[in-house]
């Protein structure tokens, strides 16, 4: 059985059409089955209309994103049930996530098809909105969940429970609840811990508190966190990984837990997790102003 490789390029960036483009032979070439997302299929102009990021997670292993985290993130989040390999290849400023530099795409996805690649699992969140007892939306999300407080709202006060225990009522713009891969985005720049990404744990972090006695919570990853709008009539909004929301109505109650599935990233063997945050942080390198 022919193995079935996924393709998700980032809308606009040439440099990553032209490589998709290459890959289409590449894939020929080997007699390789190619899915290929809808924003691909238009930039290359193969004649169909492409598939969505969740029928190519659902059909394809490994899975080439050729953008930035964001891409990756994109297509990671719709993992269910099976943890297909995704190789990130970074077009991007800020690469966490997408280790493979374009030049080694080819020789890293030999590997990755021979079972020979290092790759490492991250875990998700599942997060349900219940709005008068009633699921009404749910999504996973690999980098965080944000319950916030629309542009021109006043500030909300958010209710936070823990494994149906009250933590606290707090008045801030918002709460971003974090996986350790998600440590280093939005909640990283609200003041939050950077979490290794083997651990399973979530963070917690206020965004921009009423209160400086509101610090952020690192809680373990078998907790139920919960963010209740007890009464706001303002907009607000539940927002997934920056890429996808839902309108919040006072008195929902936004459910977050790990969820059952992991999602599967290729990692470089020649740098560390520490090398990249020293990399992508400046940990250690002389300001460029200098």
């Amino acid at each position: 059985m022919s193995r079935r490789v996924g393709l998700v390029v980032r809308a606009g960036n040439k440099k990553a059409v032209d490589l998709a483009k290459e890959l289409v032979e590449w894939c020929k070439e080997r007699k390789l089955e190619l899915d290929v997302d809808a924003q691909a299929a238009k930039s290359l102009s193969l004649g169909s209309s492409g598939l969505s990021h969740r029928e190519i997670v659902e059909r394809a292993d490994p899975i080439v994103t050729l953008g930035g985290d964001g891409t990756l993130i994109g297509a990671a989040r719709y993992v269910r049930g099976r943890s297909p390999l995704f190789v990130g290849v970074n077009f991007g400023n800020l690469g966490f996530l997408t280790e493979v530099r374009p030049q080694e795409l080819f020789s890293v996805l030999e590997q990755a098809l021979e079972n020979k690649v290092t790759s490492a699992e991250r875990v998700l969140l599942f997060v349900q909105v219940i709005r008068d007892g009633s699921v009404i939306f749910e999504s996973q999300a690999v980098n965080d969940a944000v319950v916030q407080k629309g542009a021109r709202s006043p500030l909300p006060e958010l209710d936070l429970s823990v494994n149906e225990h009250d933590v606290a009522r707090i008045r801030a713009d918002g709460i971003i609840i974090a996986t350790p891969t998600g440590s280093t985005a939005y909640s990283l720049a609200a003041g939050g811990s950077i979490a290794h990404p083997s651990l399973s744990v979530f963070l917690v972090t206020p965004v921009c508190p009423h209160s400086l006695t509101n610090r952020p919570l690192i809680l373990p990853g078998s907790s139920t966190v919960g963010v209740k709008l007890p009464h706001f009539k303002e907009d607000a909004w539940v927002t997934i990984d920056g890429q996808v929301s839902q309108q919040l109505k006072s008195g929902d109650f936004v459910r977050i837990t790990q969820a059952k599935q992991t999602v599967r990233f290729v990692i470089s063997p020649d740098k560390s997790y520490f090398d990249i945050l020293r990399t992508k942080l400046n940990w250690g390198v002389p300001n460029k102003a200098d």
